[in-house]
């Protein structure tokens, strides 16, 4: 049996998902937010099925999930709204908790809603990348077209799930 995980903490593979699971519980529940959704898990459901109101099922939205399903998302447009909606970090649950998200590092001072705007806009041109202050990357973006699109869409999904950071190391800040 192979084993993972730091020497002096094994966890054999086949248990790998359930000690995530189990952390990831016990980190929300000492910050009092166990029924909290997740930012990620939310931006992920909306890019990829949001058409079908998975993501609002998952944020608690039952009747808003069926309405969006029965519309195909509203013809894409609802669907759309609702990607960029958690991509700038400013979707809630039907509780009305904002999303979880991971503990920021350093001290913010970009915006993730900027930077996601202009990555989904016009991140193939590195635009993203200048703005968050790598200008080496933004112009190899630049003159590769967004590593055509897949680089671009690579950080379309860091910065939408809350993840990049500025060329500082420091966090997105997020609106309120």
């Amino acid at each position: 049996m192979s084993f993972a995980g730091a020497a002096e903490n094994k966890i054999p593979i086949n248990q790998l998902p359930t000690k995530f699971i189990q952390r990831d519980k016990l980190i929300r529940k000492k910050e009092g937010n166990l029924n909290q959704k997740s930012q990620s898990t939310a931006f992920l459901l909306s890019a990829l099925l949001g058409f079908l109101g998975i993501d609002r099922f998952y944020l608690g939205y039952t009747a808003l999930g069926i309405l969006k399903l029965i519309t195909c998302g509203g013809l894409g447009i609802w669907a759309l709204v609702d990607y960029v909606l958690v991509g700038i970090g400013n979707m809630k649950d039907s509780n009305g908790n904002k999303l979880l998200r991971e503990q920021p590092a350093g001290k913010p001072v970009k915006s993730q809603s900027t930077a996601f705007l202009l990555s989904w806009l016009v991140g193939f041109l590195g635009v993203d990348r200048f703005y968050l202050g790598y200008t080496g990357l933004g112009i190899l973006k630049l003159i590769t077209c967004g590593g055509l699109g897949i680089w671009a869409l690579v950080d379309i999904i860091l910065i939408g799930i809350g993840s990049m950071k500025d060329a500082q190391g420091n966090s997105l800040q997020f609106s309120d």
